[in-house]
C-alpha cells in the first residue's frame, strides 16, 4: 500500500529501538530498585526506604505502556484468531487492517486523555519520592503515540500478517 515500504520499515525501526531502550532502561531500574527494597527487609544494616516500592510501581507503569507499541509493531498483541483463520485471506487481511486502524483510534485516545490526567494531576506528588504525579500519566502520552505510529505504521506497511 505504501510506496517504500523500506524506508518505513527503518522509520519504525528507528523508533522502536529508542524505546525498547527506554524499556530496557526502566527494566533494569525496577530490578535495582526491588532487589534493593529485599535486601533492605532482611539485611539490618541497610535502610529499607518507601521509595523503593514507588520506584518499581512506577517503572512497571511505564513499561506497560511504552511496550504495547513495541507489540502492535511486530503484531505481537493478544488478538483471536480462530474465526478469521476460517474466512477468506482477502476478508481477513480487511479485518486485520480494520483492528489496527481501531488499535490507532484507542492510542488516540489515549493520548489525548492522558494529557488531560497529567493537567489534573500536576499539583499532585507522590507520597515517597515526592515526585509530581504527572510522571505515571505522562506514561500513558508517551506510550499512546509510539503506539499510534506502530499503528498508523501497520495500516500503512499494507501486508497485515507477520
Amino acid at each position: 500500500m505504501f510506496s517504500d515500504n523500506k524506508l518505513l520499515d527503518k522509520i519504525a525501526d528507528a523508533i522502536s529501538n529508542v524505546m525498547i531502550t527506554i524499556c530496557m532502561l526502566l527494566f533494569a531500574v525496577m530490578v535495582f530498585s526491588v532487589s534493593y527494597g529485599v535486601i533492605g527487609r532482611y539485611i539490618p544494616f541497610i535502610r529499607n526506604p518507601r521509595w523503593t516500592q514507588e520506584l518499581a510501581i512506577l517503572c512497571m507503569v511505564w513499561l506497560c505502556f511504552v511496550s504495547s507499541g513495541y507489540a502492535i509493531k511486530n503484531a505481537l498483541h493478544v488478538r483471536m484468531t480462530i474465526l478469521t483463520n476460517l474466512l477468506p485471506l482477502k476478508v481477513q487481511r480487511i479485518l486485520s487492517r480494520l483492528a489496527y486502524v481501531l488499535l490507532l483510534a484507542v492510542n488516540i485516545f489515549f493520548v489525548i486523555y492522558g494529557i488531560q490526567l497529567m493537567y489534573l494531576t500536576r499539583r499532585a506528588r507522590m507520597s515517597a519520592t515526592r515526585w509530581p504525579m504527572m510522571i505515571i500519566y505522562l506514561s500513558v502520552v508517551v506510550g499512546g503515540v509510539y503506539g499510534a505510529a506502530m499503528s498508523l505504521y501497520r495500516v500503512l506497511k499494507g501486508d497485515m500478517k507477520k
